[in-house]
């Protein structure tokens, strides 16, 4: 098990994941941040015309790797 950190940058609107999520593996690391993207985007506060992206860390602060949604 690792802890995984989730950042969101959302344009204007970002937010630094600083507790984290315990996850089995980068697999669930990356189904948890696609999951997270789908919610965002359907805020149009925070998703309209915007490239939403979310930067998953592992527990030593390394980018393991980056989710990018375009809402159009």
């Amino acid at each position: 098990m690792h802890r995984y950190f989730f950042d969101l940058d959302a344009g204007t609107w970002d937010a630094r994941d600083t507790i984290g999520v315990v996850l089995m593996d980068a697999g669930a690391a990356h189904a948890e941040a696609v999951q997270a993207l789908r919610s965002c985007a359907l805020d149009p506060a925070r998703s309209a015309g915007a490239i939403l992206a979310m930067n998953v860390r592992d527990e030593t602060g390394r980018t393991v790797f980056r989710v990018s949604l375009a809402a159009q």
